[in-house]
C-alpha cells in the first residue's frame, strides 16, 4: 500500500511534499490492509523501520506478523477482529488492542496499539480489516509490567484463572463466528496432597512450577496455558475438534507421566488427570465450558487412562435438570422457611433407651408435600448451596436444643461445611448465646467427606471437640478409611452404612463385614451406631455382634420437629 498524494494546507502544498506515508513514519506509525480470505497483509512504506522490527522481518502476511508477536500477549488483532460480538451494518467494525511484539533488533519487548475497522462479507464474517499501528514507548512498557502481575500467576508465571477464562470467551467468540471449534480443558495434580505431606510444600510447589513447564513444552503453538486453582490448570485450545484434543491431552498428561521430577527431597512421581470439553458444540459460554471440563476431569480421575473428553450423557443431564428443580425448590423453602427437621431416635442396645435424635432436613412444599433430605443434599452439593443448607440445619437444631434441655441431636455437615470458617462462627456465636448447647450436641461426617482432605477434616473435628461436641464418622464403610485413621481424627462413634446393615439376612459377605466391623471398633474402643435397623432379625443380629446403638425404622421413623423449634418463629 503506498499513497504518493502531496498534503494541502490553508496555503497549499508543503515545501516538501509530504506525503502521508511521510507523515505516518515521522510519528512512529504503519498503516496496513489485511484480505482475510489471503491472509495477505500489504503495509505503507518504511512499516518495519517505524515499528523498530528488524528490516529482514517478513510482515507481508498475517500469519507472519502474528509470529511476532510476545508469547505472553494477552490478545491480538485476530483476536480483537473474530472475537468480536458486533456485525457489520455496512460502515464497518471499529476496533482498538493494545499488544507486545518481540522481534526488535536485540529481540526487545515492543508495546504497539492497533486500531482499525473490518468489514464482512454477505456471510457477516471479516473479509478486510484496515488499520494503524503505533509504537506505545517504554513508559507504556512499565505500566504493563505492573498490570501484568495481576494478570499472570506469581508461582508458575502462566495467567491467572480470570485471564483464563477471559481467553477462553475470545476464543469461544472466534470459534463460533468462524465456525470453527475450539476447545477448554483442566488438568489436575491428582497426588499433590500426598505429596505435600511426605515431602513439605516447598517441594509441592517445586512439583507445580516443573508439571507448568512440561505442559508448556508440549503444548501446541497458539494454544494458552493458566493456573487454575492450587492443584488445577487450564488450557484453551485454538480450532481444535475432538480428533486433536484426544491427541492434544494425551501428549499432555503424558509429557508429565513420562519421568519423575527431581526434588531436593529425590525423584517425585507426579499424577495428572485431565477432562476437556469441544466449544461450541458442547460448550455455549464460558460458565458451560468451565462446568463440563470440570466434570469431565472427575470422571477422568476415576479411569486408568486419566483423560476424559465431555460428551452428551441423557441420564447425566436428566439428573442435573432433576437437581436444577430440587435447588430452586430448596431456594424457595429457604427465603420461605419451609426447611424443617425431622428427627429420629437412636437407641441403646443395653438399655433400650433413645439416647439422641438424628436431624434429617425436609422441605415442605407450598401444597404441602415432603421431601426428604437425601436427594435435596445432593441437589444442594451439585449447584454449590450444600453450604447454606447446612448453616440452615444448624440454626435450627441450636433452637431445638434450646427450647429442650433434655434433648440431645446429631446434624450431618457436608465435606464443603468441613473447610467453611463461617459455618463454624455461626456454631460460635450460637454458643456464646448458649453454652449448654455444646455437650447435647453431635455433628456427623460422612466417610467420604472425612477422607476427602483427612488435614482440613483433622482441624474441623479438633475445633467441635474442644467445644465439647461429639463427632461421628457417617456411612462407615463406605470409603477406605481405615481405623488408623479413624483414631488420628479423634472421632467418638462409627455409624455403620445401612447398605450393610439392610443386607445382613441375606448376604453373608455383608454379614462378615458388619462383624468385623463392630469386632474392630469394640477392639479399638469406639462406640458404634447400626443405621436403617428395619426387622427384628437384623436388630437381634446387631445385638449379639455387640453394636452399640441401633437406629431405623423397627425402632422409630423420622418425625417432623415442632413448628416452634423454627428460630425465625421466635427468638431464642
Amino acid at each position: 500500500m503506498s499513497v504518493t498524494m502531496p498534503l494541502e494546507t490553508a496555503q497549499g502544498s508543503l515545501p516538501d511534499a509530504w506525503t502521508l506515508d511521510d507523515v505516518l513514519a515521522a510519528v512512529g506509525e504503519a498503516a496496513y490492509v489485511w484480505n482475510v480470505d489471503t491472509d495477505a497483509l500489504h503495509w505503507s512504506p518504511g512499516a518495519a523501520d517505524a515499528l523498530g522490527l528488524s528490516p529482514n522481518v517478513a510482515i507481508d502476511t498475517a500469519s507472519r506478523f502474528a509470529a511476532l508477536l510476545d508469547p505472553d500477549a494477552l490478545t491480538t488483532r485476530r483476536e480483537a477482529v473474530f472475537g468480536s460480538t458486533s456485525q457489520d451494518l455496512g460502515e464497518g467494525v471499529p476496533f482498538e488492542v493494545e499488544y507486545p511484539l518481540n522481534q526488535g533488533p536485540r529481540a526487545q519487548r515492543l508495546w504497539v496499539q492497533d486500531r482499525g475497522r473490518w468489514r464482512a462479507d454477505e456471510d457477516g464474517r471479516p473479509k478486510t480489516v484496515v488499520g494503524v499501528v503505533r509504537r506505545l514507548g517504554a513508559r507504556y512498557e512499565t505500566a504493563q509490567q505492573a498490570a501484568t502481575l495481576a494478570r499472570f500467576d506469581p508461582l508458575t508465571g502462566q495467567l491467572s484463572r480470570a485471564r483464563l477464562i477471559e481467553v477462553a470467551g475470545a476464543a469461544l467468540a472466534a470459534g463460533t463466528r468462524m465456525r470453527t471449534p475450539c476447545s477448554f480443558a483442566l488438568a489436575s495434580l491428582t497426588n499433590l496432597g500426598a505429596i505435600n505431606d511426605a515431602y513439605g510444600y516447598d517441594v509441592g510447589d517445586l512439583a507445580i512450577v516443573e508439571v507448568s513447564r512440561r505442559f508448556r513444552g508440549a503444548m501446541r503453538g497458539g494454544d494458552t496455558l493458566g493456573r487454575f486453582s492450587t492443584s488445577t490448570f487450564g488450557f484453551t485450545l485454538q480450532e481444535c475438534d475432538r480428533g486433536d484434543l484426544e491427541v492434544v491431552i494425551r501428549r499432555l498428561a503424558d509429557a508429565v507421566h513420562a519421568a519423575p521430577i527431581a526434588t531436593p527431597a529425590g525423584s517425585v512421581a507426579v499424577r495428572v488427570a485431565i477432562g476437556a470439553v469441544v466449544a461450541p458444540r458442547h460448550a455455549r459460554d464460558t460458565s458451560e465450558m468451565v462446568a463440563r471440563a470440570r466434570l469431565s476431569l472427575a470422571q477422568a480421575a476415576a479411569r486408568p487412562a486419566a483423560v476424559c473428553i465431555y460428551a452428551p450423557d441423557p441420564e447425566r443431564e436428566a439428573a442435573r435438570r432433576a437437581n436444577m428443580r430440587l435447588a430452586d425448590q430448596l431456594v424457595a423453602a429457604l427465603n420461605d422457611g419451609r426447611v424443617r427437621l425431622a428427627l429420629q431416635p437412636v437407641f441403646a442396645v443395653s438399655t433400650g433407651e433413645a439416647v439422641w435424635s438424628e436431624a434429617l432436613v425436609r422441605v415442605v412444599l407450598p401444597d404441602g408435600e415432603i421431601i426428604s433430605g437425601g436427594p435435596l443434599a445432593a441437589a444442594a452439593e451439585e449447584v454449590g448451596l450444600i453450604h447454606m443448607l447446612d448453616r440452615r440445619v444448624l440454626d435450627l437444631a441450636v433452637a431445638h436444643l434450646s427450647r429442650r434441655p433434655d434433648a440431645y441431636v446429631a446434624i450431618n455437615v457436608s465435606a464443603a461445611t468441613t473447610a467453611d470458617e463461617t459455618w463454624l462462627e455461626a456454631l460460635y456465636a450460637w454458643l456464646a448465646l448458649r453454652p449448654d448447647v455444646a455437650e447435647r450436641l453431635m455433628v456427623e461426617i460422612t466417610e467420604t467427606a472425612a477422607i476427602a482432605d483427612l488435614e482440613v477434616t483433622s482441624r474441623f473435628i479438633g475445633d467441635l471437640r474442644r467445644r465439647g461436641i461429639k463427632v461421628a464418622i457417617d456411612d462407615f464403610g463406605t470409603g477406605h478409611t481405615s481405623f488408623k485413621a479413624l483414631k488420628e481424627l479423634s472421632i467418638d462413634l462409627v455409624k455403620i452404612d445401612g447398605s450393610f446393615v439392610r443386607d445382613l439376612e441375606s448376604s453373608p459377605e455383608a454379614g462378615a463385614f458388619v462383624r468385623a466391623l463392630l469386632a474392630l471398633a469394640r477392639e479399638l474402643g469406639f462406640e458404634t451406631v447400626a443405621e436403617q435397623v428395619e426387622t427384628q432379625g437384623v436388630a437381634d443380629l446387631l445385638k449379639a455382634w455387640g453394636a452399640t446403638y441401633l437406629q431405623g425404622r423397627l425402632l422409630a421413623a423420622p418425625a417432623l420437629a415442632p413448628i416452634e423449634d423454627d428460630p425465625s418463629v421466635q427468638a431464642i
